[in-house]
Protein backbone atom coordinates (compact mmCIF):
# COMPACT_ATOMS: atom_id res chain seq x y z
CA UNK A 1 0.00 0.00 0.00
CA UNK A 2 1.87 3.08 -1.27
CA UNK A 3 1.82 5.85 1.76
CA UNK A 4 -1.46 8.33 0.59
CA UNK A 5 -3.75 10.14 2.91
CA UNK A 6 -7.06 8.52 3.08
CA UNK A 7 -10.19 10.16 2.13
CA UNK A 8 -13.08 8.15 3.46
CA UNK A 9 -16.73 8.50 1.74
CA UNK A 10 -20.02 7.48 3.88
CA UNK A 11 -23.75 7.46 2.01
CA UNK A 12 -25.26 6.17 5.19
CA UNK A 13 -27.11 9.47 7.37
CA UNK A 14 -26.22 8.83 11.12
CA UNK A 15 -26.64 11.24 13.91
CA UNK A 16 -24.86 11.08 16.66
CA UNK A 17 -25.95 12.75 20.40
CA UNK A 18 -23.27 13.61 22.38
CA UNK A 19 -22.86 13.89 26.53
CA UNK A 20 -20.78 16.73 28.19
CA UNK A 21 -17.69 17.65 27.38
CA UNK A 22 -16.38 16.37 30.54
CA UNK A 23 -17.23 12.61 29.65
CA UNK A 24 -15.65 10.14 26.85
CA UNK A 25 -19.12 9.70 24.95
CA UNK A 26 -19.73 12.08 22.42
CA UNK A 27 -20.78 15.51 23.65
CA UNK A 28 -23.95 17.80 22.97
CA UNK A 29 -25.06 19.78 20.65
CA UNK A 30 -22.24 19.74 18.25
CA UNK A 31 -21.53 17.88 15.19
CA UNK A 32 -18.93 16.34 17.23
CA UNK A 33 -15.97 13.74 16.18
CA UNK A 34 -14.13 11.39 18.99
CA UNK A 35 -10.42 10.46 18.96
CA UNK A 36 -9.03 8.19 21.40
CA UNK A 37 -5.53 8.99 22.03
CA UNK A 38 -2.77 7.15 24.46
CA UNK A 39 -2.03 10.13 26.84
CA UNK A 40 -3.94 13.70 26.68
CA UNK A 41 -2.20 16.12 24.55
CA UNK A 42 0.54 17.68 26.99
CA UNK A 43 2.38 20.45 23.70
CA UNK A 44 0.58 22.26 21.30
CA UNK A 45 4.26 24.25 20.36
CA UNK A 46 3.63 23.25 16.99
CA UNK A 47 7.68 23.70 16.39
CA UNK A 48 8.23 21.08 18.90
CA UNK A 49 5.26 18.69 18.94
CA UNK A 50 6.24 15.28 18.02
CA UNK A 51 4.01 12.78 19.99
CA UNK A 52 1.57 11.43 17.86
CA UNK A 53 -1.80 12.84 20.11
CA UNK A 54 0.63 16.32 20.44
CA UNK A 55 0.71 16.28 16.12
CA UNK A 56 -2.78 15.51 15.42
CA UNK A 57 -3.80 18.36 17.52
CA UNK A 58 -1.64 20.91 16.23
CA UNK A 59 -2.53 19.41 12.69
CA UNK A 60 -6.59 21.00 13.29
CA UNK A 61 -5.57 24.03 15.45
CA UNK A 62 -2.85 25.38 13.61
CA UNK A 63 -2.79 26.41 9.77
CA UNK A 64 0.15 26.74 7.68
CA UNK A 65 0.84 27.95 3.85
CA UNK A 66 -0.95 24.59 2.50
CA UNK A 67 -2.29 21.34 3.25
CA UNK A 68 -2.66 17.95 2.04
CA UNK A 69 -6.01 16.62 1.03
CA UNK A 70 -7.07 12.97 1.09
CA UNK A 71 -4.70 11.91 -2.49
CA UNK A 72 -1.49 13.65 -0.83
CA UNK A 73 -1.63 17.14 -3.08
CA UNK A 74 -0.68 20.63 -1.24
CA UNK A 75 -3.99 22.33 -0.83
CA UNK A 76 -3.64 26.68 -0.38
CA UNK A 77 -4.15 26.85 3.17
CA UNK A 78 -3.25 30.29 4.66
CA UNK A 79 -1.37 31.16 1.25
CA UNK A 80 -3.23 32.51 -1.57
CA UNK A 81 -0.84 31.26 -4.23
CA UNK A 82 2.74 31.00 -4.72
CA UNK A 83 5.59 30.50 -6.81
CA UNK A 84 9.10 28.66 -7.52
CA UNK A 85 11.80 29.93 -9.17
CA UNK A 86 13.20 27.74 -12.39
CA UNK A 87 15.97 27.10 -10.56
CA UNK A 88 14.30 25.43 -8.00
CA UNK A 89 16.05 27.34 -5.40
CA UNK A 90 12.98 30.27 -4.40
CA UNK A 91 9.52 29.68 -3.46
CA UNK A 92 7.77 32.81 -3.11
CA UNK A 93 4.37 32.92 -1.29
CA UNK A 94 1.79 35.35 -0.90
CA UNK A 95 -0.72 35.02 1.90
CA UNK A 96 -3.92 35.16 2.27
CA UNK A 97 -5.20 39.13 4.09
CA UNK A 98 -7.52 39.41 7.25
CA UNK A 99 -6.18 36.58 8.83
CA UNK A 100 -5.55 37.07 12.80
CA UNK A 101 -5.57 33.87 15.53
CA UNK A 102 -7.82 33.20 17.66
CA UNK A 103 -7.88 32.68 21.32
CA UNK A 104 -9.48 30.02 23.50
CA UNK A 105 -13.41 29.55 22.90
CA UNK A 106 -13.04 31.20 19.62
CA UNK A 107 -12.24 34.26 21.05
CA UNK A 108 -11.13 36.90 18.44
CA UNK A 109 -7.44 38.96 19.12
CA UNK A 110 -5.56 41.61 17.39
CA UNK A 111 -2.62 39.07 16.61
CA UNK A 112 -2.57 39.20 12.04
CA UNK A 113 -0.70 36.20 10.89
CA UNK A 114 1.70 37.72 8.91
CA UNK A 115 4.25 36.40 6.82
CA UNK A 116 7.06 37.23 9.62
CA UNK A 117 5.16 34.50 12.19
CA UNK A 118 6.03 32.20 9.55
CA UNK A 119 10.16 33.61 9.51
CA UNK A 120 10.22 33.53 13.19
CA UNK A 121 8.63 30.15 13.60
CA UNK A 122 11.42 28.82 10.85
CA UNK A 123 14.12 30.84 13.19
CA UNK A 124 12.43 28.91 16.40
CA UNK A 125 12.57 25.61 14.06
CA UNK A 126 17.16 26.38 13.40
CA UNK A 127 17.73 27.52 17.03
CA UNK A 128 19.56 25.01 18.76
CA UNK A 129 18.01 25.50 22.00
CA UNK A 130 14.70 24.14 20.37
CA UNK A 131 15.52 20.93 19.29
CA UNK A 132 12.82 20.93 16.89
CA UNK A 133 12.03 17.51 15.69
CA UNK A 134 11.42 19.14 12.26
CA UNK A 135 14.78 20.42 11.42
CA UNK A 136 15.83 17.87 9.49
CA UNK A 137 13.00 18.05 6.88
CA UNK A 138 14.04 21.48 6.02
CA UNK A 139 17.57 20.88 5.54
CA UNK A 140 17.53 22.45 2.38
CA UNK A 141 17.08 25.79 3.46
CA UNK A 142 20.32 28.25 2.97
CA UNK A 143 21.86 28.18 6.10
CA UNK A 144 19.89 25.67 8.17
CA UNK A 145 22.85 23.70 9.17
CA UNK A 146 25.10 25.97 10.21
CA UNK A 147 22.17 27.48 12.26
CA UNK A 148 21.84 24.29 13.71
CA UNK A 149 25.05 24.09 14.46
CA UNK A 150 25.26 27.56 15.95
CA UNK A 151 27.79 28.94 13.58
CA UNK A 152 25.05 31.64 12.48
CA UNK A 153 22.27 33.19 13.96
CA UNK A 154 18.71 31.80 13.26
CA UNK A 155 17.58 35.45 12.09
CA UNK A 156 20.42 34.64 9.04
CA UNK A 157 18.71 31.53 7.61
CA UNK A 158 16.52 31.82 4.03
CA UNK A 159 13.65 32.06 5.13
CA UNK A 160 12.30 36.06 4.83
CA UNK A 161 8.98 38.53 4.96
CA UNK A 162 9.56 41.27 1.91
CA UNK A 163 6.11 42.65 3.20
CA UNK A 164 3.23 41.82 5.86
CA UNK A 165 1.84 39.30 2.84
CA UNK A 166 5.16 37.77 1.35
CA UNK A 167 7.04 34.97 2.42
CA UNK A 168 10.48 34.03 0.61
CA UNK A 169 12.02 30.77 1.06
CA UNK A 170 15.68 30.54 -0.51
CA UNK A 171 17.39 26.75 -0.79
CA UNK A 172 20.86 26.12 -1.54
CA UNK A 173 19.79 23.05 -3.29
CA UNK A 174 16.64 21.97 -4.54
CA UNK A 175 14.34 19.98 -2.81
CA UNK A 176 11.68 18.45 -4.76
CA UNK A 177 9.32 17.88 -1.55
CA UNK A 178 9.72 20.95 -0.42
CA UNK A 179 5.92 21.97 -0.68
CA UNK A 180 4.33 19.38 0.67
CA UNK A 181 7.01 19.48 3.98
CA UNK A 182 5.04 22.75 4.47
CA UNK A 183 2.39 21.36 5.61
CA UNK A 184 4.05 19.98 8.96
CA UNK A 185 3.41 21.47 11.95
CA UNK A 186 6.63 22.68 12.45
CA UNK A 187 5.97 24.89 9.33
CA UNK A 188 3.56 26.55 11.07
CA UNK A 189 2.86 30.28 12.46
CA UNK A 190 4.05 31.65 15.38
CA UNK A 191 3.51 35.42 16.40
CA UNK A 192 7.17 36.35 18.15
CA UNK A 193 4.89 39.41 20.16
CA UNK A 194 3.14 36.75 21.46
CA UNK A 195 5.41 33.73 21.78
CA UNK A 196 7.71 36.22 23.79
CA UNK A 197 4.60 37.23 26.10
CA UNK A 198 4.01 33.49 27.51
CA UNK A 199 7.35 33.66 29.29
CA UNK A 200 8.87 30.19 28.18
CA UNK A 201 4.70 28.48 28.53
CA UNK A 202 3.93 28.85 24.42
CA UNK A 203 1.24 25.96 23.83
CA UNK A 204 1.52 24.59 27.30
CA UNK A 205 -1.55 26.19 28.62
CA UNK A 206 -4.95 27.06 27.42
CA UNK A 207 -3.70 31.25 27.69
CA UNK A 208 -0.84 30.08 25.95
CA UNK A 209 -1.89 29.08 22.75
CA UNK A 210 -3.40 30.94 19.71
CA UNK A 211 -4.87 28.95 17.09
CA UNK A 212 -3.86 29.75 13.24
CA UNK A 213 -5.90 26.95 11.74
CA UNK A 214 -10.25 26.23 11.08
CA UNK A 215 -10.41 24.91 14.78
CA UNK A 216 -9.71 26.53 17.81
CA UNK A 217 -9.08 25.38 21.30
CA UNK A 218 -12.12 25.08 23.41
CA UNK A 219 -11.23 23.34 26.90
CA UNK A 220 -8.11 21.87 27.91
CA UNK A 221 -7.87 19.53 31.01
CA UNK A 222 -6.99 15.86 32.32
CA UNK A 223 -10.03 14.55 30.77
CA UNK A 224 -8.82 15.48 27.30
CA UNK A 225 -8.28 18.01 24.80
CA UNK A 226 -11.45 19.86 22.98
CA UNK A 227 -11.76 21.90 19.80
CA UNK A 228 -14.12 23.73 17.98
CA UNK A 229 -15.19 25.81 15.08
CA UNK A 230 -18.22 27.58 13.50
CA UNK A 231 -19.40 26.44 10.56
CA UNK A 232 -22.53 25.01 8.51
CA UNK A 233 -23.18 22.41 6.30
CA UNK A 234 -22.77 19.12 8.10
CA UNK A 235 -18.80 19.82 8.97
CA UNK A 236 -17.67 18.54 11.96
CA UNK A 237 -17.43 21.21 14.16
CA UNK A 238 -16.00 19.34 17.25
CA UNK A 239 -12.68 17.39 18.02
CA UNK A 240 -12.79 15.22 21.21
CA UNK A 241 -9.31 13.96 21.82
CA UNK A 242 -9.71 11.98 24.92
CA UNK A 243 -8.42 8.33 26.66
CA UNK A 244 -10.35 5.30 26.84
CA UNK A 245 -10.77 5.08 30.32
CA UNK A 246 -11.89 1.78 32.00
CA UNK A 247 -13.87 0.28 29.04
CA UNK A 248 -12.87 -3.16 27.64
CA UNK A 249 -15.60 -2.57 25.15
CA UNK A 250 -13.92 -4.06 21.33
CA UNK A 251 -13.13 -1.87 18.76
CA UNK A 252 -16.38 -2.10 17.03
CA UNK A 253 -18.64 -1.69 20.15
CA UNK A 254 -16.88 1.31 20.65
CA UNK A 255 -18.00 2.72 17.20
CA UNK A 256 -21.45 1.10 17.98
CA UNK A 257 -21.81 2.75 21.40
CA UNK A 258 -21.25 5.87 20.11
CA UNK A 259 -17.87 6.20 22.95
CA UNK A 260 -16.18 7.21 19.58
CA UNK A 261 -16.24 7.85 15.66
CA UNK A 262 -13.35 6.16 14.83
CA UNK A 263 -10.38 3.89 16.34
CA UNK A 264 -7.91 1.94 15.46
CA UNK A 265 -8.21 -1.87 16.15
CA UNK A 266 -5.43 -4.79 16.14
CA UNK A 267 -7.72 -7.25 16.28
CA UNK A 268 -8.96 -10.25 13.29
CA UNK A 269 -12.94 -9.89 14.24
CA UNK A 270 -15.41 -9.74 11.84
CA UNK A 271 -16.70 -6.02 11.14
CA UNK A 272 -19.51 -4.56 9.66
CA UNK A 273 -17.96 -1.42 9.93
CA UNK A 274 -15.66 0.40 7.16
CA UNK A 275 -11.96 -0.34 7.35
CA UNK A 276 -8.76 0.28 6.31
CA UNK A 277 -5.74 -2.10 6.24
CA UNK A 278 -2.21 -1.28 7.33
CA UNK A 279 1.05 -1.89 8.90
CA UNK A 280 2.50 0.28 11.51
CA UNK A 281 4.71 -2.46 12.88
CA UNK A 282 7.06 -5.04 11.77
CA UNK A 283 8.01 -7.74 14.54
CA UNK A 284 11.55 -8.85 14.33
CA UNK A 285 14.53 -11.06 16.11
CA UNK A 286 16.38 -8.69 18.51
CA UNK A 287 19.89 -9.46 19.52
CA UNK A 288 21.08 -8.00 21.82
CA UNK A 289 24.83 -6.55 20.97
CA UNK A 290 25.99 -5.95 24.86
CA UNK A 291 25.61 -9.94 24.82
CA UNK A 292 29.75 -11.46 24.95
CA UNK A 293 28.34 -13.93 22.51
CA UNK A 294 26.09 -11.88 20.56
CA UNK A 295 28.49 -9.42 19.68
CA UNK A 296 29.50 -11.84 17.35
CA UNK A 297 28.18 -10.77 14.14
CA UNK A 298 28.87 -14.67 12.64
CA UNK A 299 27.12 -15.90 15.20
CA UNK A 300 24.04 -13.36 14.72
CA UNK A 301 24.16 -14.17 10.44
CA UNK A 302 24.33 -18.03 11.81
CA UNK A 303 20.93 -17.84 13.81
CA UNK A 304 18.99 -15.36 11.00
CA UNK A 305 20.11 -18.09 8.09
CA UNK A 306 19.12 -20.93 10.43
CA UNK A 307 16.13 -18.88 11.63
CA UNK A 308 14.77 -18.52 7.94
CA UNK A 309 14.80 -22.15 7.62
CA UNK A 310 11.39 -22.18 9.58
CA UNK A 311 9.42 -20.18 6.90
CA UNK A 312 6.63 -19.91 6.76
CA UNK A 313 5.92 -20.01 10.36
CA UNK A 314 2.56 -21.04 11.97
CA UNK A 315 1.02 -17.31 12.53
CA UNK A 316 -2.09 -16.18 12.44
CA UNK A 317 -2.60 -14.57 9.12
CA UNK A 318 -5.15 -12.68 9.63
CA UNK A 319 -3.03 -10.78 11.62
CA UNK A 320 0.99 -11.27 10.58
CA UNK A 321 1.95 -11.46 7.15
CA UNK A 322 5.63 -11.88 6.46
CA UNK A 323 7.99 -9.20 6.77
CA UNK A 324 9.23 -7.80 3.57
CA UNK A 325 12.02 -5.48 5.18
CA UNK A 326 12.67 -4.01 8.51
CA UNK A 327 10.70 -0.88 7.43
CA UNK A 328 6.97 -1.23 6.72
CA UNK A 329 5.29 -0.66 3.60
CA UNK A 330 3.65 2.16 2.73
CA UNK A 331 6.78 4.73 4.47
CA UNK A 332 7.64 7.67 2.37
CA UNK A 333 10.40 10.18 2.48
CA UNK A 334 9.16 12.89 1.39
CA UNK A 335 6.91 11.74 -1.69
CA UNK A 336 8.98 8.89 -2.55
CA UNK A 337 7.76 5.44 -1.91
CA UNK A 338 10.55 4.38 0.50
CA UNK A 339 10.03 0.34 -0.09
CA UNK A 340 9.33 0.48 -4.04
CA UNK A 341 12.61 2.64 -4.12
CA UNK A 342 14.92 1.21 -1.41
CA UNK A 343 13.98 -2.40 -2.49
CA UNK A 344 14.67 -6.06 -1.20
CA UNK A 345 16.76 -5.64 1.90
CA UNK A 346 16.56 -9.62 2.80
CA UNK A 347 20.83 -10.30 2.83
CA UNK A 348 21.61 -13.52 1.22
CA UNK A 349 24.09 -14.73 4.56
CA UNK A 350 25.22 -18.33 3.12
CA UNK A 351 24.98 -21.76 5.20
CA UNK A 352 24.03 -21.51 8.54
CA UNK A 353 26.51 -24.18 9.91
CA UNK A 354 29.34 -23.16 7.91
CA UNK A 355 28.75 -19.09 9.87
CA UNK A 356 28.47 -20.84 13.16
CA UNK A 357 31.97 -22.52 12.81
CA UNK A 358 33.22 -19.30 12.21
CA UNK A 359 31.56 -17.47 14.95
CA UNK A 360 33.07 -20.35 17.31
CA UNK A 361 36.44 -19.10 16.44
CA UNK A 362 35.61 -16.48 18.84
CA UNK A 363 33.00 -17.59 21.17
CA UNK A 364 32.99 -20.04 24.01
CA UNK A 365 30.64 -22.35 25.38
CA UNK A 366 29.94 -20.31 28.34
CA UNK A 367 29.32 -17.22 26.30
CA UNK A 368 26.34 -20.03 24.73
CA UNK A 369 25.13 -20.75 27.84
CA UNK A 370 22.20 -18.77 29.28
CA UNK A 371 21.18 -17.32 26.30
CA UNK A 372 16.80 -16.85 26.23
CA UNK A 373 14.51 -15.70 23.64
CA UNK A 374 12.34 -13.19 25.58
CA UNK A 375 8.57 -13.44 23.98
CA UNK A 376 5.61 -10.78 25.08
CA UNK A 377 2.62 -13.33 26.03
CA UNK A 378 0.04 -11.29 24.26
CA UNK A 379 1.27 -11.44 20.53
CA UNK A 380 0.36 -15.09 19.59
CA UNK A 381 3.75 -15.45 18.70
CA UNK A 382 4.83 -18.20 20.65
CA UNK A 383 4.62 -21.14 18.57
CA UNK A 384 6.73 -19.79 16.02
CA UNK A 385 9.44 -19.04 18.43
CA UNK A 386 9.67 -22.50 19.35
CA UNK A 387 9.91 -23.38 15.68
CA UNK A 388 12.73 -21.41 15.08
CA UNK A 389 14.21 -22.37 18.28
CA UNK A 390 13.65 -25.59 16.85
CA UNK A 391 15.76 -25.37 13.95
CA UNK A 392 18.36 -23.98 16.22
CA UNK A 393 18.56 -27.30 17.81
CA UNK A 394 18.95 -29.17 14.97
CA UNK A 395 21.45 -27.14 12.99
CA UNK A 396 23.22 -25.81 15.07
CA UNK A 397 22.91 -27.84 18.56
CA UNK A 398 22.00 -25.05 20.30
CA UNK A 399 19.65 -24.90 22.98
CA UNK A 400 18.14 -21.56 24.13
CA UNK A 401 15.24 -21.61 26.78
CA UNK A 402 12.11 -19.46 25.62
CA UNK A 403 10.70 -16.79 28.35
CA UNK A 404 6.65 -15.78 27.79
CA UNK A 405 6.46 -12.64 30.16
CA UNK A 406 3.52 -10.27 30.36
CA UNK A 407 3.30 -7.45 27.84
CA UNK A 408 4.20 -4.82 30.59
CA UNK A 409 7.10 -6.83 32.00
CA UNK A 410 8.16 -7.28 28.78
CA UNK A 411 8.45 -3.49 27.40
CA UNK A 412 10.12 -2.95 30.66
CA UNK A 413 12.91 -5.50 29.86
CA UNK A 414 13.49 -4.43 26.55
CA UNK A 415 13.74 -0.81 27.73
CA UNK A 416 16.39 -1.98 30.45
CA UNK A 417 18.04 -3.81 27.81
CA UNK A 418 17.42 -7.26 29.95
CA UNK A 419 17.12 -9.21 27.54
CA UNK A 420 19.76 -11.76 25.00
CA UNK A 421 17.52 -12.62 22.20
CA UNK A 422 13.52 -11.46 21.66
CA UNK A 423 11.14 -11.19 19.55
CA UNK A 424 9.47 -7.73 19.78
CA UNK A 425 7.93 -5.00 17.79
CA UNK A 426 9.51 -1.88 15.62
CA UNK A 427 6.39 0.42 15.44
CA UNK A 428 6.71 3.43 13.40
CA UNK A 429 4.80 5.99 15.42
CA UNK A 430 5.39 9.48 13.48
CA UNK A 431 5.65 8.21 9.32
CA UNK A 432 9.85 8.75 9.55
CA UNK A 433 12.26 6.17 8.19
CA UNK A 434 15.13 7.90 9.70
CA UNK A 435 13.43 7.51 13.37
CA UNK A 436 12.82 3.68 12.93
CA UNK A 437 16.28 3.28 11.81
CA UNK A 438 17.74 5.22 14.64
CA UNK A 439 16.03 3.12 17.04
CA UNK A 440 18.39 0.49 16.58
CA UNK A 441 21.21 2.80 17.20
CA UNK A 442 23.77 1.86 20.19
CA UNK A 443 21.12 3.34 22.54
CA UNK A 444 18.21 1.96 21.36
CA UNK A 445 16.58 -1.50 21.02
CA UNK A 446 19.48 -3.80 20.29
CA UNK A 447 22.18 -1.44 21.19
CA UNK A 448 23.94 -1.73 17.74
CA UNK A 449 26.97 0.47 18.19
CA UNK A 450 28.47 0.30 14.53
CA UNK A 451 30.39 3.34 13.24
CA UNK A 452 29.08 2.63 9.61
CA UNK A 453 25.56 2.92 10.43
CA UNK A 454 25.72 5.75 12.60
CA UNK A 455 27.75 7.52 9.88
CA UNK A 456 24.83 6.67 7.12
CA UNK A 457 21.94 7.64 9.57
CA UNK A 458 23.61 11.27 9.88
CA UNK A 459 24.09 11.58 6.40
CA UNK A 460 20.71 10.97 5.93
CA UNK A 461 19.71 13.57 8.21
CA UNK A 462 22.01 15.95 6.44
CA UNK A 463 20.72 15.14 3.20
CA UNK A 464 18.76 17.87 1.16
CA UNK A 465 16.72 15.96 -1.52
CA UNK A 466 13.99 13.06 -0.98
CA UNK A 467 15.81 10.89 -3.34
CA UNK A 468 19.13 11.33 -1.52
CA UNK A 469 17.89 10.56 1.92
CA UNK A 470 15.92 7.68 0.82
CA UNK A 471 19.34 6.05 -0.90
CA UNK A 472 21.23 6.37 2.35
CA UNK A 473 18.16 5.47 4.09
CA UNK A 474 17.96 2.01 2.02
CA UNK A 475 22.01 1.63 2.76
CA UNK A 476 21.34 2.55 6.07
CA UNK A 477 18.38 -1.32 6.40
CA UNK A 478 20.31 -3.26 4.41
CA UNK A 479 23.95 -2.68 6.59
CA UNK A 480 21.56 -3.14 9.46
CA UNK A 481 20.19 -6.30 8.20
CA UNK A 482 23.72 -7.30 6.75
CA UNK A 483 24.57 -7.30 10.25
CA UNK A 484 21.61 -9.38 11.78
CA UNK A 485 21.56 -7.32 14.75
CA UNK A 486 17.97 -7.81 13.93
CA UNK A 487 15.87 -10.11 11.51
CA UNK A 488 12.26 -8.76 10.21
CA UNK A 489 9.86 -12.06 10.68
CA UNK A 490 6.23 -10.57 10.51
CA UNK A 491 4.45 -6.91 9.24
CA UNK A 492 1.33 -6.55 11.95
CA UNK A 493 -1.62 -5.99 10.27
CA UNK A 494 -3.92 -3.23 11.71
CA UNK A 495 -7.15 -0.97 10.65
CA UNK A 496 -8.70 2.15 11.58
CA UNK A 497 -12.84 1.38 12.14
CA UNK A 498 -14.89 4.45 11.22
CA UNK A 499 -18.58 5.00 12.14
CA UNK A 500 -21.34 5.55 9.46
CA UNK A 501 -22.09 8.57 8.32
CA UNK A 502 -18.78 10.42 7.77
CA UNK A 503 -17.63 11.68 5.07
CA UNK A 504 -13.85 13.59 4.28
CA UNK A 505 -11.66 12.52 7.20
CA UNK A 506 -8.28 12.49 5.74
CA UNK A 507 -6.21 10.29 7.94
CA UNK A 508 -2.92 8.97 7.82
CA UNK A 509 -1.13 6.36 10.25
CA UNK A 510 2.34 6.79 9.46
CA UNK A 511 2.30 10.95 9.98
CA UNK A 512 0.33 10.39 12.22
CA UNK A 513 -2.57 12.60 10.39
CA UNK A 514 -6.03 12.70 11.60
CA UNK A 515 -7.32 15.91 9.93
CA UNK A 516 -10.72 17.08 9.62
CA UNK A 517 -10.67 20.13 8.11
CA UNK A 518 -12.94 18.88 5.51
CA UNK A 519 -14.59 16.10 7.40
CA UNK A 520 -18.67 15.95 7.14
CA UNK A 521 -21.55 13.86 9.21
CA UNK A 522 -24.37 14.18 8.01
Amino acid sequence: MKRTLIRFFAVVFAVVMLLPLTGCTQGSGVNSFTWFVDEIPANLDPQIASAPEDVIACTNLYGGLVRLDAEGQTQNDLCESWKVSADGLTYTFYLKSGLTYKATNGETTTYAITAEDFVYAFQRMFSPETRSPYAVEFSAIQGADMALAGLISPEKIGVTATDTLTLVFTLSEPDDDFIHKLALPGAMPCDEEFFLSTGGSYGLTSDTTLSSGSFYLYNWTSGGLFLRRDVSGGLVDSLRLVQNTGSVQSAEDLILNERCTAVLDTSDAATSLRSLSYSDTTWCLLFNTQNAALSSTELRQALASAARQAMPLTVNTTIYATATGLIPDGLTVGSVDYRETAGDPIPSLGNAYNLYRAARQTVSSSDLMGITVLVPQEAGLTQAVEAINSVWQRELSLFFSIEEVPQEDFQERMDDGDYTIAIAPATCTDGSVYTVLRSFSADGLCHYDDITYETLLAQSAAAASSSARCELLAQCERHLLESCAVVPLFAQQKRLLLADGVDGLVFDPYGPVLDLTWTTKQ
